[in-house]
């Protein structure tokens, strides 16, 4: 007889944020060809919206792997015990926040993968900081 399945309360992905090399060229390929809007914009990111799943874009850093991931958020059903039980389970605990909209708990997981756990009372609002602003100038690249 099969188990039944664990419920660790993880209902998908919340997040994804990447580190790219040319960020405009990106945003205009993924704003023009795959119908993503732009949820926010700063100096160094956008923030794309595509369904209520969250693509970011991070400019590399110098010595940062261009093109690669950041960090892989995922969304949690509910936030009460998430922090001792993950606690319990001896997985290092990088950092938490608490914002108006989310609460969060940063991990590190094996091969130094980064990963977020993001709770939200509505999954499907997301906010960004910065108002939405249009692509940066390109660089035809």
């Amino acid at each position: 007889m099969k188990a039944p399945p664990r419920d660790f309360g993880i209902v998908g992905y919340d997040h994804v944020d990447i580190r790219v090399v040319n960020r405009a060229k990106l945003v205009r390929f993924l704003t023009e060809q795959l119908g993503m809007d732009v949820l926010g914009s700063g100096d160094d990111h956008t923030y794309l919206l595509f369904g209520d799943q969250v693509l970011g874009l991070h400019d590399a850093k110098e010595g940062e792997k261009p093109s690669g991931l950041d960090h892989i958020a995922l969304r949690v059903s509910e936030w009460t015990g998430l922090k001792s039980r993950v606690a319990r389970s001896r997985v290092v605990i990088t950092g938490e926040k608490e914002r108006e909209d989310s609460r969060t708990l940063y991990l590190r997981g094996p091969d130094g993968i980064r990963l977020e756990l993001v709770w939200r009372p509505d999954p499907s609002a997301h906010t960004c900081r910065h108002t939405p602003t249009p692509p940066a100038p390109t660089d035809e690249a």
